[in-house]
């Protein structure tokens, strides 16, 4: 029984004594591959377009094809894509070249809600997996693991702020009907990289207890990191008139409200972000 025992784990021991010198020997003929860079290409309010850009060599004097590529992308560490492509770059002996990942990443899956993900500033992407490279018959093929991360920002919403209320002139000429012209000022501001498109911005102004005014532009667009500034003329009638504009011309003394919403699309969705002041 003892010479049983003796045997079998010198056997094993040269098993794995040769599967060492296997790996080792088979190690000699695996590409080097390195990280050169990962490129935010682009990113908006459904994911981020990143490049991860791959420099691969050949070290033996005989040319290799880049034959496979598998690879999974986590966003915060959680699992989002798993991708699988075969590829055919033959790079010849001791030669040099380089290979890209383009993918594209909905990082507002990674939370339940889109509001849930604005919250953060930055996610981190991460991609591991595997090349896949034919060496030749006699050696076949071999995996070569690649790995790289990148932080990438999160898109904010837009902000709006209110501006003032602006009295224009006034027209008495008519007793039985004076009118007076005012402007609200307010403003919108997109603290992102990228252009936004608006469907739908809704606002309304309410001083002394009274409706000024109730209404909506539409198919409005901010540009990248810019601010709109947006004036809407404003026209008011009637004997109540007479009362109201004092209290319109001096705000500080006046109970008012501001109130908006700026409407945008996630997904296909409608999402709508309101805003009140003070």
């Amino acid at each position: 029984m003892r010479q049983f025992k003796l045997i079998f784990f010198v056997a094993l021991a040269i098993f794995f004594t040769a599967c060492s010198a296997l790996q080792s020997r088979l190690s000699q003929y695996a590409p080097t591959i390195s990280l050169k860079e990962v490129l935010l290409r682009g990113f908006d309010f459904e994911g981020a377009d990143l490049e991860f850009k791959y420099t691969i060599k050949n070290r033996v004097n005989f040319g290799i094809t880049f034959s496979k590529l598998a690879f999974q992308i986590a966003v915060d560490g959680k699992r989002m894509v798993d991708a699988q492509n075969d590829k055919n770059i033959a790079i010849k002996a001791n030669e040099t070249t380089e290979f890209s990942i383009i993918q594209r990443v909905r990082y507002v899956e990674t939370a339940t809600a889109f509001l849930d993900i604005v919250k953060k500033d930055s996610v981190t992407v991460s991609l591991k997996g595997t090349v896949g490279v034919y060496i030749n018959e006699l050696v076949g093929s071999l995996n070569v693991p690649i790995e790289a991360a990148k932080v990438v920002p999160v898109p904010k919403l837009p902000k709006i702020a209110f501006g003032s209320l602006d009295f224009g002139s006034m027209n008495m000429l008519n007793p039985l009907n004076p009118s007076a012209t005012f402007n609200l000022r307010f403003k919108v501001e997109n603290p992102n990289a990228f252009d936004i498109k608006i469907p739908k911005l809704e606002y309304a102004f309410t001083a002394a207890g009274t409706n000024v005014i109730t209404g909506e532009k539409k198919n409005q667009s901010l540009a990248k990191s810019a601010t709109a500034q947006i004036a809407i003329p404003i026209t008011l009638r009637g004997r109540e008139i007479v009362e109201l504009v004092p209290k319109l011309r001096d705000l500080n003394s006046t109970s008012y409200q501001f109130n908006s919403a700026v409407e945008f699309n996630v997904m296909g969705q409608p999402l709508r972000v309101p805003f009140t002041y003070p």
